[in-house]
Order: C-alpha cells, then structure tokens, then sequence
C-alpha cells in the first residue's frame, strides 16, 4: 500500500492569500477542497491510501507528526502563489535530493493539465531564501514537496485553475503515487553543519551527550521527530539534534 499526506496549506484563522475572481477564496479553503478532491481519486486507485493533514490547532510540526505516524511515504503540501497580477506560473519546491523526483513529476503533470508558464522545480532556498524549508524537513528522509501551481493574483491563472481544478488534482495525485512506488525512501540523513551537538533530548534544556558534537558529513539515522527535534541513531549512539542542520 502506498501512503500519501497530503498536507492543507495555511489554517483557518490565517488563510493565506486570496485568489482574484473568478476563485474568489483563500489558499486554505481552495486547497482544502483540492486535497479532497484528491482523495476521492486515490480512492479509485487500488493499493493506493491517501489522507488529508491539516494545520489547524496543531502547527506545521503537528500536521506533519500525524503525517508520519500514519505512515505516510511521500507528502505534498497544497499552496497557490501570490504576487502582482501580471505574475504567472507554475512552480514546486523540495529540499532533499530524495525529494528531486517527486517534485519534477508533480511539476510536469501540473504544467501539462494549466499550460501556464514553467517556474520550474526548487529548493525552497532558491524559490524564497527559505520560506517552506522547515515545512519540507519535517518528514526526514521521506519526500516531500511543496506545490505553487499559479498565481492566484493573476485572474488569468485563477481561471485556468479553476477551470482545471478537477484534472489537477487528479493529475497530481497520480504523478505522486507514480514515484512513490518507485522511491526506497530510506530515513537516512547526512549532518550539513560543522559540528552539531546531540542532546539527550528535544530542546537546549536536555544535556549534551559526550559522544557528540557529530561532524559534517557524518550519516545518521532519522528514528523519529519532536517538532524542529530529529531523534537520530548514529555510529556511537541514540540522541537528539536540530533537524535544520541535517540533509
């Protein structure tokens, strides 16, 4: 069985951008209806499992946390972009080489379904200095993206997704499970700073351990998450670690 999150973007109290006519609504509830709309076609697919995650009352580390603890083998966060209304679109954000794959089919189904212009596939570095970075590390070694397929501030975007919301989501969902199916999403990570100190528990209130700091380059083993906390398994030991410092 193939287990994809698919995780709503934004909350009800803080929805996010507005869409201009003729969507007329905010990312969460346009994506809110999407990832249902998901769902409904992962239903018709056999040993395909899909479930919707959502940020309200529990925060990106929350949604997440439920995401993996279902299961889920690969996530896709819902959003649409928002800028002037001549900016136009389509674009999808990773940040871990595992997750390169999934973005690059989710990108190429979506471009083929709104036909609007190629943004490309990036790291949420290059896309926006890092908006989404801690979103796209919560499922450790596991891919996850995180879609922009228009511009909702541009009406002529907005009336391609409207008119195409159906095919989308299909279209996305499809791509996903394609590459899912395919992908040995392994937890393993590799430490990106010079020296990251391991902690005997999630937060700086825990001792550090004497077997730490772990140097750069070193390989480690995702066990679990606690919000921005990665419990790891290295050579010498079990402990916690900041997840931003690991890739």
């Amino acid at each position: 069985m193939t287990k994809l999150a698919l995780v709503v973007g934004h909350t009800k109290s803080s929805p996010g951008a507005t869409a201009a006519a003729p969507i007329n609504d905010s990312e969460y509830r346009w994506n809110k209806e999407l990832a249902e709309m998901m769902l409904a076609h992962a239903a018709g697919m056999a040993g395909v499992a899909a479930k919707v995650f959502q940020r309200d009352g529990v925060g990106v580390a929350g949604a997440y946390r439920q995401a993996w603890e279902w299961g889920a083998e690969g996530s896709i966060e819902l959003h649409f972009n928002a800028a002037g209304p001549s900016a136009t679109g389509s674009e999808t954000l990773y940040v871990t080489p595992l997750s390169l794959p999934l973005a690059e089919a989710v990108q190429d189904a979506t471009l083929t379904v709104l036909g609007l212009r190629d943004r490309g596939v990036k790291t949420s570095l290059a896309a926006s200095g890092g908006r989404g970075e801690q979103n796209l590390m919560q499922m450790g070694g596991r891919p996850s993206i995180l879609t922009e397929p228009f511009f909702g501030s541009n009406p002529a975007d907005a009336t391609v997704a409207r008119q195409q919301k159906s095919a989308l989501a299909r279209a996305q969902l499809e791509a996903a499970v394609n590459v899912l199916v395919n992908i040995d999403a392994e937890d393993h990570w590799t430490v990106r700073a010079s020296a990251l100190n391991v902690r005997g528990g999630p937060g700086t209130d825990y001792e550090k351990l004497s077997w730490g700091p772990l140097s750069q380059g070193t390989a480690v083993e995702l066990i679990g998450r606690h919000d921005e906390w990665a419990f790891i398994r290295a050579e010498a030991g079990e402990g916690f670690v900041h997840a931003a410092f690991l890739s």
